[in-house]
């Protein structure tokens, strides 16, 4: 097992990828053939497509350790007051993001097409059961990178399985390639799923990190769900491309249902007992895990991809932790609002619900998520509240000036960076990630969580409201009260079951449960709601002036002084009438502060732009996406 790690991180730290074209041609030690000789060496190759950059979502996956995640690309982030391009509709063909998208994907599909084409010509030669799973394998990763294609760019290059890429006609008939409807396409990417489920081992065994019959079913769900949504919610009154049919939309939602059935009936996967934890640099191979990535330092062959190093790990960290360049990746007010009581009602509606002390009496994935105020969190306490000038340090045994708030009180710079809205994030960080910063999560790309909440979110929309829905839902409520799902005095179990009411749930939980695992940004692209939760300011606390802070204090405005109004959606807009408390308290910079503006262009933004590069080589591609 070493040697198959050590084989991959080798393998895979070696890729150089192309930024100038489609990158039709990968360049990197796997691309010769005669890399292609044995079944060892097709497991090698194999291994490369574990690499973390063909599944970037952190920000030293990308083309530069100050490119941002996905997840501070929606309304759960905030970096300080500085909005990335994407939030202010500065995307355009050379975005970096979406110049990486495209050629690390396209790569992996090379790589794909070229393990498929090699492997075909030895066949007989290698044990059939070996053949099949490498090929089912190589099959399930194309089909995984064409979906990426056609959520994050609309419709895709299709490039022949057996084009040669390794020589120049390949490389010159490439390209004349154009682009395909991605609609007559999707039907091909989910059968992919279905044809290779039944080819792939329910369990590699041991630690091998590969396709499973769980993780092709999961991510068939997963695909099939994400286009079913664009089916149903895409009309133009809504401000979308055009592109809802509620007949294709129910096909597509039986898909992500059975998908997501089929899944959950391999009694392959258990929720992890202890949601928190989950998430921790220690907890590796998770009964939970479904299609994961490990990261290894120690087998990184000093590739920087391999694990969390940079601003990937430092940004999300406060300034006490003694990180450079800390606190720019923050949760936003946003998704502290959207976490319900403890009773299972939105803040709006509960009797329970304290603005002024905001992690009391909440679903307790608030406070696995965000750092709650005055609790020790890497050594410290954190506590951002202004009157706050010291704080304690078990780390040093002594209390600190408290960096961690940008209080008047502090004379000169040293808290100039804290938090701009109060807020740190928890989900994924604990003492590991510590000096060197250097912390090595697993990736997890989809958990039986989301499987569960796919499987109830396509009942739902198929209006097939049964136990069976409820029961999804509540094994995931319940996991995070450290509750049995049928202990339903424990935890707030779901019983609602109007098909209006449940979506908005639906929404609220899949919210909670998966903040800052990189999916809200694909969640608010199906669901068509991103024009409507993007197009609002960035909310935070008062700088550091006496005057500002002395008023929130005094008048009694910490740590909020009003509630906002809940949406159907789960959402809430800080412009619009509050529901309790202050009426002007975000909305007139006197107490919270906008701190930017953000704008979201609909339906332009649904997708990204190709690059201009690969404009230039395909001839046959004449326009790029709409708006750009």
């Amino acid at each position: 097992m070493k040697t198959i790690k050590i084989a991959l991180f080798a393998l895979a730290g070696s890729l150089v990828v192309s930024c100038s074209d489609l990158d039709l041609s990968p360049r990197d030690k796997a691309a010769s053939g005669s890399w292609f000789q044995t079944a060892e060496q097709f497991e090698l190759n194999l291994n490369a497509l574990l690499h973390h950059t063909y599944w970037p979502m952190e920000r030293n996956e990308w083309t530069s350790g100050n490119q941002t995640e996905l997840d501070m690309l929606t309304d759960d982030g905030q970096n300080r007051n500085s909005p990335g391009r994407f939030l202010i509709d500065g995307v355009n063909s050379d975005f970096p993001l979406s110049v990486r998208m495209w050629d690390i994907t396209y790569t992996g599909i090379n790589r794909c097409n070229k393990i498929i084409t090699e492997l075909r010509k030895h066949e007989g030669r290698i044990e059939q059961a070996r053949y099949d799973r490498i090929m089912a394998n190589a099959r399930f990763y194309r089909a995984c990178f064409y979906a990426r294609i056609m959520i994050h760019f609309g419709d895709p290059v299709v490039v022949p399985e057996d084009m040669d890429m390794d020589s120049e006609q390949g490389r010159e008939s490439a390209y004349e390639l154009t682009r395909s409807d991605m609609w007559t396409v999707l039907p091909d990417i989910l059968k992919e799923f279905d044809d290779v489920a039944p080819i792939l081992p329910v369990s590699y065994g041991g630690e091998i990190e590969r396709a499973t019959r769980g993780a092709a079913y999961g991510m068939k769900a997963r695909f099939a769900l994400h286009f079913a949504s664009i089916r149903k919610w895409d009309s133009v009154e809504r401000g979308g491309f055009g592109d809802d049919d509620p007949a294709e939309a129910e096909k597509l939602f039986k898909e992500a249902r059975d998908a997501a059935w089929n899944c959950m009936q391999l009694n392959a996967y258990t929720l992890h007992s202890d949601f928190g934890q989950l998430f921790r640099n220690a907890t590796k191979h998770s009964p939970e895990g479904i299609f994961n990535i490990p990261r290894s330092k120690a087998l990184s062959n000093d590739s920087k991809y391999q694990y969390l190093g940079g601003q990937a790990c430092t940004a999300k960290l406060p300034r006490l932790s003694g990180a450079p360049t800390c606190t720019t990746c923050l949760p936003s007010w946003y998704l502290l609002c959207a976490f319900l009581d403890d009773q299972g009602k939105p803040i709006d509606e509960s009797t329970v619900y304290d603005p002024h002390k905001p992690f009391e009496h909440r679903d307790p994935r608030c406070t696995y998520t965000i750092v709650e105020h005055g609790t020790q969190h890497l050594g410290v306490i954190f506590d951002p509240h202004f009157d706050r000038d010291k704080v304690y340090s078990a780390r040093e045994g002594t209390e600190v000036v408290n960096n961690d708030s940008r209080s008047y009180k502090i004379q000169g710079t040293s808290n100039q960076y804290a938090s701009y809205n109060g807020l740190v994030l928890k989900k994924h960080v604990d003492e590991d990630w510590l000096a060197p910063f250097e912390p090595e999560n697993d990736k997890l790309i989809l958990r039986y969580a989301d499987v569960l909440l796919m499987y109830a979110e396509a009942k739902i929309e198929l209006n097939e409201i049964d136990d069976t829905v409820l029961d999804a839902m509540n094994q995931v409520r319940a996991r995070a009260y450290k509750a049995a799902v049928t202990a339903t005095s424990d935890y707030p179990a779901i019983t609602e079951r109007s098909q209006d009411k449940l979506r908005t749930i639906l929404r609220i939980e899949r919210r909670m449960e998966f903040a800052f695992e990189n999916l809200r940004l694909y969640d608010i692209w199906r669901w068509r709601i991103a024009e409507k939760v993007l197009n609002r300011p960035w909310i935070g606390l008062p700088k550091k002036d006496e005057k500002l802070q002395r008023a929130y204090i005094d008048n009694g405005m910490w740590f909020h002084g009003a509630v906002p109004e809940i949406d159907e959606d789960g959402c809430m807009d800080f412009m619009a009438p509050v529901a309790k408390g202050a009426a002007d308290f975000f909305n007139s910079n006197a107490y919270a502060q906008v701190l930017a503006e953000c704008k979201f262009v609909a339906p332009k933004s649904y997708l990204w732009p190709l690059p201009t590069t690969t404009m230039q080589v395909m001839k046959n591609i004449k326009e790029n996406n709409p708006g750009y």
